[in-house]
């Protein structure tokens, strides 16, 4: 069954509510998704939507399942970290990383649209290639010795939070042990060894070491190689490219896998001692997007100073350049996934909307108040600078604070993860940074 926004998925580490979709295909959905602590991630949904045959779609349910096995196993800053796999027989679901920002590829064409065309600069060029050898480095070192095999610049993305390439996309990794066979193929025309499509050629960590000078190339020439020809040279293009770097990206784009750099780890070692000054993070100096606040803006404030954001963008206060937090109620409800509420006014009144007397609360319970315990005014939650406060309103039933009853009309400080009990339902107070950390 496929799932929508609004909708909840229970997985064995938390419960992931589904906020929109980001992306959709043949095979599944991909949707930006909010755990039970207020942080965002990707939930991507294998779904047979009959389009494809059933042989192409348990091939991909192969892929779809070595991803997850492979990310829910590494822990790098450069490659997307993945939360847990889900199987709701016959459908799949894998939860990931988030990673605020944009592929490679929408980078680069961005800076070429700006930029009359031109490629970029060599330093920039430099600065991905380490930073691709180095952890495609660390992928071949990994007990079972990953190939990862389809690099190209949709599958790297900027962090623009983490100032970072990153790797995404482990469906067409293979291990290269004996024990687990590499097998042929899986690669993309013009980024792709001819070894790939090989029944006979081994697949070594130079294939890969392949696919990081053809990215190379094409970020310096805004082309991608042609395939299964080695350049002689970069006739044509800028001569500000150093002839350093133009026979290191040679070397790489070898067709016999021999005359290659052996691993990518020989690469970066030979990018860097071409001692190019790169000024910080590889894409820092291109202008990239930057991370942006996806909670909403009136749930949020600055913990320091109290001052509230002015855009819905801003992820640091304006006035003392803390970060943002936001502000949310996490219901626990006994018959379905814990729900996340934002707390989007000063100060808000909590309890039970009644049409009829004209009651409408600004955080309605009705919903998880299955037994109608909880009063149509029960509690107010008010925010003051950097503190937040509860006040009991007169009820049937008492409103609690960490296990102890708050009298009618009585005023208790909330601290970050206070619990929170209106009649039978239970709920914790919740403010955590706007960005994930």
């Amino acid at each position: 069954m496929l799932l929508k926004p609004g909708e909840s998925l229970q997985g064995a580490h938390d419960a992931y509510e589904m906020v929109e979709v980001i992306g959709a295909g043949t095979y599944g959905t991909v949707f930006r998704a909010r755990d039970t602590n207020g942080r965002f991630v990707v939930v991507k949904q294998l779904f047979d939507t009959g389009s494809g045959s059933p042989e192409d779609f348990e091939y991909q349910r192969k892929l779809f399942h070595r991803e997850a096995e492979i990310l829910t196993q590494v822990n790098h800053p450069a490659i997307v970290h993945g939360i847990e796999l889900i199987e709701r027989d016959p459908d799949l679901f894998f939860v990931m990383e988030l990673v605020q920002g944009q592929s490679l590829r929408k980078v680069f064409e961005d800076w070429r649209a700006a930029h009359n065309n031109q490629p970029f600069p060599p330093e920039t060029v430099v600065g991905i290639g380490i930073e691709i050898c180095d952890v495609l480095h660390y992928v071949h070192s990994l007990p079972g010795q990953i190939i990862y095999r389809d690099l190209k610049p949709e599958n790297v993305m900027w962090d623009s939070h983490a100032q970072k390439c990153k790797l995404i996309d482990f469906g067409t990794a293979r291990f290269s042990n004996k024990s687990r066979k590499v097998t042929q193929g899986l690669g993309t025309e013009g980024y792709a060894p001819p070894e790939l499509y090989s029944t006979r050629a081994d697949v070594t960590f130079s294939a890969d070491v392949f696919t990081i000078g053809a990215v190379m190339y094409e970020l310096l020439t805004g082309e991608s190689p042609e395939p299964k020809t080695t350049p002689r040279d970069f006739r044509g293009y800028d001569p500000q490219i150093p002839s350093g770097l133009k026979q290191i990206i040679i070397t790489a784009l070898q067709i016999d896998p021999e005359r290659r750099f052996q691993t990518a780890g020989a690469m970066g070692d030979a990018l860097r001692a071409l001692n190019i000054d790169i000024p910080g993070p590889a894409l820092e100096a291109i202008g990239t997007v930057r991370a942006t606040n996806l909670h909403p803006l009136l749930s949020c404030f600055c913990p320091n100073c109290g001052a509230t954001p002015r855009t819905d963008r801003a992820l640091y206060c304006g006035k003392c350049r803390a970060p943002i937090h936001t502000v949310m109620l996490r219901v626990l409800s006994k018959n379905a996934p814990p729900t996340l509420l934002y707390l989007q006014k000063e100060q808000a009144l909590l309890g039970r909307t009644d049409p009829d007397t004209g009651i409408f609360p600004d955080i309605d319970l009705s919903r998880f108040d299955t037994g109608r315990y909880v009063s149509r005014k029960h509690a107010i939650i008010k925010r003051d600078g950097t503190k937040f406060y509860l006040t009991a309103q007169p009820t049937l039933n008492p409103t609690r604070v960490d296990g102890f009853v708050v009298a009618p009309g009585v005023t208790v400080p909330l601290q970050n993860g206070a619990r929170l009990e209106f009649a039978d339902l239970i709920s914790n107070f919740v403010i955590r940074p706007v960005i994930n950390q």
